[in-house]
């Protein structure tokens, strides 16, 4: 009786220990975002990794102290996760600065772009243009998700505000033809 229930206990013991090892951490990004929102950091990003298990805040702030904010408050959300803190502080400019910034802002981001579009082999169909870190695509793929992949491959581009998806998909010439 004793050694059924020292094969019980250790049993038991096993699938606990097994159960809370193998366990996925939950994902807290949506919280986080929505607390974020909420004390005016909107230019903080919010993503998991791993088996989300660490939580990763991106993006900038203006000061030391948003920044400090930012990180308390995904530590008091994520519990036990691993906050990883890449947030940038970047100090309002003049506005005289700030229109000089734009343009080389947009060379960064065409550049990085264009590189972008190679890599996923888009850049023969796929135009764009950038304007105070706005990205119009246009062109003409020949599928739904090459135009939408596009647009990922833009959205993802360090400093990009926001894409404007033009891109054409032209219908197959055997499709025409029928």
């Amino acid at each position: 009786m004793l050694k059924l229930c020292l094969m019980a206990v250790v049993v038991l013991g096993t699938l606990v220990g097994y159960s809370t090892t193998s366990a996925k951490a939950a994902d807290v990004s949506e919280s986080i975002r929505i607390s974020l929102d909420q004390a005016g950091l909107k230019t903080v990003s919010v993503s998991q990794g791993g088996d989300k298990d660490v939580v990763i805040l991106g993006g900038h702030v203006a000061t030391d102290d948003d920044k400090a904010r930012a990180v308390s408050i995904a530590r008091s959300i994520a519990g036990d996760q691993v906050v990883s803190n890449q947030i940038a502080v970047l100090p309002p400019v003049a506005e005289s600065d700030a229109e000089k910034a734009n343009p080389d802002l947009d060379k960064g981001i065409k550049s990085d772009l264009d590189a972008a579009l190679v890599k996923e082999k888009l850049h023969e169909s796929v135009n764009f243009g950038v304007k105070d870190r706005i990205v119009t695509l246009t062109g003409e793929v020949d599928s739904q998700s090459k135009r939408r992949r596009a647009e990922e491959v833009a959205s993802a581009v360090p400093n990009v505000q926001q894409v404007v998806n033009a891109v054409q998909v032209k219908e197959p010439k055997a499709a025409a033809a029928q």
